[in-house]
This record gives C-alpha cells, sequence and structure tokens, in this order.
C-alpha cells in the first residue's frame, strides 16, 4: 500500500429505501499508483459513477476503506476531505459542470481561488492551463460561446491547475462524437506524461478504454481486474 496512491479496499455500497437494499458496489479492491492511467469500463448501472464518487469522498461507503497517499480518505472530517478535493483530487464528468456567467478563464482559475490563492496569481495559472489545453485564444469566451470538445478542454484545464495527484474522470466523453473523443483522450495522455497526474477514467466505451496504460471492468457492482483487449 505505501507505494500506491489510492488504494480501496473491500468497498461496499448499499442504497436502503423503506425495505429495499440495492447493493451498487460489492467488495471493490483495487490500487492506483502515481502517473498511472486506468480505465474502468461497464455498462450504464453496472457501479463504476458511484465508485468515483467513493474515491473522490463525495460520498461514504457502507463498508470498507479508501486510503489516499496512506491515509484513510474515508475517516477523515469533512474539512479535511474537502481540502483534498481541492488540492489534491481533480474532477472531470460526463456534464462539464462549468458556470455559465463566467469565462473559461475564470472557471478555470475558481479552484484556486476557493483554495486561498491571490486572483492575479490565480488567473495566471489558470492562463497557463488553458494554453496547455490549446485554449489561449478562449481564454474570455464563457461556456455557451464554446463547442462541446472545448467546453471538456475547460473542464480538463480546471480539474488539473491546482497540480491534483489524480484526476477522477467519469465518462468525460460521453457527450462527443468520436472524433473530438479521440482527441480528448490523447489530450488526457499528453498531461498525463507532461505532469506525472494520475487518471482514473470511467467509460462504457472499450475502444477509448484501450487506448489506457492499464484497464478494469465493472458488471454489477464487481470489478474484474481482467484487461479489457
Amino acid at each position: 500500500m505505501s507505494n500506491s496512491l489510492l488504494v480501496c479496499h473491500a468497498l461496499r455500497k448499499v442504497y436502503r429505501e423503506a425495505q429495499l437494499e440495492t447493493e451498487v458496489l460489492k467488495e471493490v479492491g483495487f490500487s492506483i499508483n502515481a502517473g498511472e492511467l486506468v480505465g474502468i469500463v461497464g455498462a450504464s448501472g453496472s457501479g463504476k459513477s458511484t465508485l468515483l464518487h467513493l474515491l473522490g469522498a463525495l460520498d461514504e461507503p457502507t463498508s470498507g476503506d479508501v486510503f489516499f497517499k496512506g491515509q484513510k480518505l474515508n475517516a477523515m472530517n469533512a474539512g479535511k476531505q474537502a481540502k483534498i478535493r481541492n488540492q489534491e483530487l481533480g474532477f472531470v464528468y460526463q456534464f462539464h459542470h462549468l458556470l455559465a456567467d463566467f469565462s473559461a478563464v475564470e472557471n478555470v482559475a475558481m479552484p484556486l481561488l476557493i483554495g486561498g490563492l491571490a486572483a492575479e496569481k490565480a488567473r495566471s495559472k489558470a492562463e497557463s492551463m488553458l494554453e496547455q489545453v490549446g485554449l489561449k485564444h478562449r481564454l474570455e469566451h464563457r461556456p455557451a460561446e464554446l463547442s462541446g470538445g472545448e467546453r471538456q478542454r475547460v473542464a480538463i484545464a480546471r480539474a488539473l491547475v491546482n497540480d491534483p495527484a489524480i484526476v477522477l474522470a467519469d465518462e468525460p466523453t460521453g457527450n462527443l462524437d468520436h472524433k473530438t473523443a479521440l482527441e480528448i483522450y490523447d489530450l488526457m495522455r499528453k498531461l498525463n506524461q507532461e505532469s506525472g497526474t494520475a487518471f482514473l477514467v470511467v467509460t462504457h466505451d472499450n475502444e477509448l478504454a484501450g487506448k489506457l496504460d492499464r484497464c478494469m471492468s465493472m458488471q454489477d457492482g464487481v470489478l474484474s481486474q481482467v484487461e479489457v483487449a
């Protein structure tokens, strides 16, 4: 465990409503090392997004543990979890979740401002990050003025602007055409190689997942270590 960046052990998630129990995750266990580019494939409803929420301390497991850099993430108080989410974890979703009334550079700067960085420094770092993802010419454009691929590039820049140890990406190309999806995956690999940031990418697209370093499969809440061809 000491060499692993992120580890989950015997992770279970059960949702209870009245007398009905639904077990979404069943004894999931795996680890990710620093700098790895890892995928999890599976159909909708297989438990992939639930797993990401637990790994990002956005939800609590029913049982089992999540360790981040050797510390038990799910045992931390809410304040410490929030600090780790801001400074150590990046998040990219299928829907970009950009703030509609803010420009691209303002959206990317937001995690830095939340973390307490001065506005001028936050903007400078956000501009640099947008340049890295090929959007130097789109700094002042709002989300509605950007294409789908450009919005995802802004979301990736926002996820990486705090130099996180790992980015958790939930169907990051799910709303994009195939050509743009390939471009986004190529961008993630480029940024992974340049920055050393690990990526855990959840997707239902086996072809795209095959471009990652290592891939696992999720089916009915069970995670298989067998690589996807």
